[in-house]
């Protein structure tokens, strides 16, 4: 429900424990139809690499969808408009488990197009969905509260999203079919559906639907002729960008260059779901210490490593260093995820801060899925290998590519201003200790600023 007035102590506190059961239920969901899942999935219809390369650059390409959330929110609310694009991006996923017998019995041309679409839809309407999310979280929550609400929700998100790895593993543990895979991305899209009932259940105030339909389009033009905003942008691109490049194709790597099966290549997505939780809980201490430029530097360079890893990588699939490059990931995700927002929050004044996350999350997010989506088929091809291809030198050459296209980017990170000092002198300690403790949920999903 929209209330006219402020929500009571009462009313807040229903609204927080629906979205702790969204995010336990959101959490199991995710892990049975994320990424990882999808591209298995591809891999088990034969999908070419290049269309693999694709659907590492749709979880951003969808960002593109974040205005028609915003113009849904601004009819019905934070609230519903998250819970009905929910309920879309989930149908979605049946789409994509729909390409396994259009594949076998009708074309494998028309399943790989039902699963791009069905990948762009499902990441797109989680982007429009959650474009108020952070605003709909303020309306519901004190000020004094928050920290310990967002370590409750992301603690609830990793525990369910731990049980369904475990479930997914143990299942493809009976059978590694096609079948199989089809069924936990149906599994996963029937617990998403039912996850959304409890968010259409949070009650806000009407501020958050009057925020929707604020005109941001002047502010926009004036933020970019800031220097500290466009550097930003860039910096965000360059960031989404490497992960684009490295991450899927890493998965590829381990699948058809080592020939690992399912259940360890899962084992290996637990792998990096551990690296990201632990940096999350690691990072907590240098966060107020160390500045979110320095931070988004550290983690980027770890793209660079995952990049010569596999280049360099000798071994077969039994080896232990295929750890490595899933674990860089992980830990990579969750240093510059958390750095970029802290950089953001510190440089943007408030006032300006919806207007510019908009920008900066459609920008960084599907303009990187747009070069993504051009550039990792071109690497492959020019790597020698944009077919059904398999064997570790496809897969050397093409990140013996990659590695010079991210440290080029990494010029634009390099570039990113310092902040912490300006922002501690003209606030004080205890408005960077704030900052710090709106870390978003130390989860595999904290690549931007949004996060499911």
């Amino acid at each position: 429900m929209i209330y006219t007035h402020e929500l009571s102590a009462e009313i807040k506190s229903r609204s927080r424990l629906n979205l702790n059961i969204f995010n336990s239920i959101n959490g199991f969901s995710y892990m049975c139809l994320g990424e990882t899942v999808i591209i298995l999935f591809a891999v088990k219809l034969n999908a070419p690499n290049y269309v693999i390369s694709l659907l590492g650059a749709m979880i951003y390409f969808g960002f593109l969808l974040l205005p028609l959330g915003r113009y849904v929110a601004g009819r019905v609310g934070a609230a519903r408009c998250q819970a009905n694009f929910w309920v879309m991006r989930n149908i979605a996923a049946l789409l994509v488990a729909s390409a396994a017998p259009v594949s076998i019995f009708i074309s494998r041309g028309a399943a790989l197009v039902m699963i791009l679409i069905g990948a762009f839809s499902f990441y797109g309407f989680r982007a429009a969905g959650i474009v108020m999310g952070n605003p709909l979280m303020g309306d519901i929550c004190e000020e004094d509260k928050r920290a310990k609400f967002i370590l409750l929700n992301g603690m609830l998100f990793n525990l369910s999203g731990l049980l369904a790895l475990i479930t997914v593993v143990l299942l493809l543990r009976w059978s590694e079919s096609v079948w199989m895979l089809c069924a936990i991305i149906v599994m996963g899209a029937s617990a998403g559906v039912t996850s959304s009932k409890y968010i259409r259940r949070i009650d806000e105030t009407d501020r958050l639907k009057k925020s929707a339909t604020r005109p941001i389009l002047p502010e926009v033009k004036l933020l970019l002729k800031k220097s500290v905003v466009t550097r930003q942008l860039m910096a965000g691109f360059a960031i989404n960008l490497s992960i684009i490049l490295t991450v899927p194709i890493s998965m590829l790597a381990l699948k058809r260059g080592c020939g690992v099966n399912d259940v360890h290549a899962l084992l290996y997505s637990i792998i990096q779901f551990a690296g990201s939780i632990a940096a999350g809980l690691g990072m907590g201490k240098f966060v107020s210490k160390v500045g979110p430029r320095r931070r988004a530097l550290v983690g980027f360079s770890l793209y660079l490593i995952i990049a010569l890893f596999w280049v360099f990588f000798r071994g077969d699939k039994n080896s232990w260093l295929l750890c490595i490059p899933f674990l860089l990931a992980g830990t990579a995700g969750m240093i510059t995820g958390p750095a970029m927002q802290h950089y953001f929050l510190m440089s943007i004044p408030v006032e300006n801060q919806v207007a510019s996350s908009m920008m900066l999350a459609i920008c960084t997010g599907a303009g990187a899925g747009i070069v993504g989506m051009v550039l990792g088929p071109l690497l492959l091809a020019l790597a020698g290998g944009n077919a059904v291809a398999g064997g570790m030198e496809l897969y050397r050459r093409y990140f013996f590519l990659v590695f010079f296209v991210v440290l080029f980017l990494g010029i634009f990170v390099k570039r990113l201003v310092k902040v912490i000092d300006t922002f501690r002198e003209e606030y004080g300690e205890e408005a960077v200790k704030r900052v710090a403790e709106s870390s978003p949920l130390p989860s595999p999903r904290s690549k931007n600023m949004l996060h499911p």
